[in-house]
């Protein structure tokens, strides 16, 4: 006669070892997993760091560049030419209206850009527009000048009120902090219309 309970009897569960080799291998799928999840993470900060780059280094030296190397004046008006201050007018249209761009590094870390157009007669053909281009602009917090400026001869110019009449071309720098970490690049710009 069968016993009703016999069955139980005859199911064990599992032995050390099976549980031992179960676990073994949770732990190596785990552990890949975790290896690409690191891996994605960090190809994910680079890529944020990269576009941080383009966006606060970048893309200011690239315009400042476009600007400053077809630029035909450099205004002396006050706040005059500084290490952190830079005013040009261009004329990039060829309309006969002058367009003054104005770059300034800030003590409240921004970068600012500022352009108008102006009317031979001196009225505005387009409103100034003035806007920050960065807001972690560190250029004045770690005493890099914005601006440097040569003569034809190479020779740096140290009384920036001769730069209107001297210039040949201007070094300017971008530095910039993410993520705890200083980040700059400059860009060697020559005056073409000097």
């Amino acid at each position: 006669m069968k016993r009703p309970f016999a069955s139980l009897k005859e199911d064990r569960g599992f032995t050390l070892s099976e549980l031992l080799a179960a676990l073994g291998l949770l732990g190596i799928v785990l552990g890949v997993t975790y290896g690409g999840f690191q891996v994605s993470h960090s190809y994910s900060r680079l890529s944020d760091r990269q576009a941080w780059m383009a966006r606060e280094v970048a893309a200011p030296l690239q315009q400042m560049e476009k600007v400053l190397q077809q630029q035909y004046r450099i205004d002396s008006d006050y706040p005059g030419v500084t290490a952190y201050h830079l005013e040009v007018e261009t004329d990039a249209d060829n309309d006969d209206n002058r367009e003054v761009w104005e770059f300034t590094a800030t003590s409240d870390h921004r970068l600012l850009m500022s352009n108008a157009e102006v009317r031979q007669d001196g009225t505005y053909e387009r409103a100034p527009s003035t806007y920050a281009w960065s807001e972690s602009n560190y250029n004045m917090q770690t005493g890099t000048p914005l601006f440097i400026f040569y003569d034809k001869a190479g020779a740096q110019i140290t009384n920036l009120g001769d730069v209107p009449s001297q210039a040949a071309k201007v070094v300017v720098t971008v530095v910039t902090m993410y993520d705890g970490h200083q980040f700059s690049d400059s860009r060697t710009i020559l005056f073409r219309n000097q």
